[in-house]
């Protein structure tokens, strides 16, 4: 067993000591504001134009497709609309998947 005067706290007091004699850091004067011709430019990519007018025209797009909604009503109302089994549990288990992984 080794027995030392010297203890972490005795190492730490002499770091203090170090600290006060430290001086003051000096503040510096704020940096100048940019001048009245100094002027900021932003370039659009051909790219980001593309998605900016397809965004446009989906939120144009209506929710509701009346056409096809028509159809469908039409063809419940006569008896004509028909839905295999198979068709339903196809899109039920990929629905489920796709959820499941995203």
């Amino acid at each position: 067993m080794n027995i030392s005067d010297k203890s972490p706290l005795h190492d730490l007091a002499g770091l203090l000591a170090g600290l006060q004699d430290v001086s003051p850091v000096k503040k510096q004067a704020p940096a100048a504001l940019p001048t009245e011709d100094a002027s900021d430019q932003v370039r659009i990519s051909t790219r980001a134009k593309e998605f900016q007018r397809a965004y446009e025209l989906v939120a144009q797009a209506p929710d509701i497709r009346t056409e096809k909604v028509a159809k469908l009503q039409d063809a419940i109302s006569t008896g004509t609309y028909n839905v295999r089994g198979e068709q339903v549990a196809t899109k039920l288990i990929t629905h489920t998947i796709l959820d499941a992984i995203l």
